[in-house]
């Protein structure tokens, strides 16, 4: 066996272990993955990604790629053969992958969530490179299941295209100072969160994106609060990207009620589950997606990594 830098392979060489991948996730998290590995098949061919793989021979069995951002490096899927896993190959990689990405001096952070990840242990490479890590849950909701009825003095309208850049700023000072803007470089400012906005919407960059399911939610002045996009990640299963609400209006059950219209939204257009990811320490989220009937499918981290002297400002 033997580790290449995947700026070295073709999409042609990794195309068996590609397949592979878009079945293994439409399984264990019902998410259509095939444009995930059509994006990273033609950063293989321009050369563009970071990262490595391992072969046997000419066989591949595992491998692990990264995005360059503007002083960042972005840490993507993390994936192995079914015959190579449980043999510490994913988290040999991870390790390789994380120390060039802390070698570039072009960069000053680094992220990566584990969600796309088969190593057994992930985390471990991590704690010894030295990253802040959270806990996250991919939690998924069978729409089977009856919805509870709710009254709200909001008003919930559809999403608009032209309502990114209001997104973008709903989004950001809804997280403020939390958690996952200390953890996720995307929330920390206005025009970062237009480009995740423009990423869902646009360019349909969690799956197609859902405007039957994706709401503004404005107080009785007009004022918008609030907003949940969603996408769909597969033909029979809804995802919810992004539910924000004002530091003014929480509290107030307007994130239950986004959540509850989505999910609605969903069963009504056929759809048979939806899913969504949390930080298990945003705990006020995490109890209300418990709460709407939302159980556990995969236990993931969220990491994240600064050049010292900078050090991550995390919430206690």
């Amino acid at each position: 066996m033997r580790m290449r830098a995947l700026h070295e392979c073709s999409s042609r060489e990794l195309r068996p272990l590609l397949q592979e991948e878009c079945l293994h996730w439409s399984q264990e998290l019902s998410w259509d993955f095939r444009d995930v590995a059509s994006a990273v098949a033609g950063g293989l061919d321009r050369g563009a990604l970071l990262g490595h793989v391992i072969q046997d021979g000419r066989h591949p069995l595992a491998y692990c790629y990264a995005l360059a951002e503007s002083n960042r490096v972005v840490v993507g899927s993390l994936f192995a053969t079914r015959e190579a896993r449980g043999h510490g190959l994913e988290e040999d990689l991870l390790s390789s992958v994380l120390g060039d990405a802390q070698a570039r001096r072009d960069s000053g952070r680094v992220e990566c969530q584990t969600l796309f990840s088969t190593a057994v242990h992930p985390d471990r490479p991590f704690v010894q490179a030295g990253f802040c890590s959270r806990r996250r849950h991919y939690l998924v909701r069978d729409l089977g299941r009856p919805l509870p009825h709710v009254v709200t003095t909001f008003r919930l309208r559809p999403f608009r295209r032209d309502d990114v850049a209001l997104a973008a700023q709903l989004i950001h000072r809804s997280h403020v100072g939390s958690l996952d803007a200390a953890l996720n470089l995307t929330y920390s400012t206005p025009a970062l969160c237009r480009g995740f906005v423009e990423t869902l919407v646009e360019r349909g960059g969690c799956g197609p994106f859902d405007n039957l399911a994706s709401r503004v939610a404005e107080s009785r002045l007009g004022t918008a609060v609030g907003l949940i996009l969603a996408s769909r990640l597969s033909p029979g299963n809804g995802h919810i990207c992004q539910v924000s609400v004002l530091p003014e209006a929480q509290g107030s059950g307007l994130g239950s009620v986004l959540l509850i219209c989505a999910l609605d939204s969903f069963r009504r257009t056929g759809l048979e589950s939806a899913s969504l990811s949390v930080t298990v320490d945003n705990q006020r989220a995490y109890r209300l997606y418990l709460a709407l009937g939302f159980g556990v499918r995969k236990e993931f981290g969220a990491h994240a990594w600064v050049r010292p002297p900078a050090r991550l400002a995390v919430p206690a």
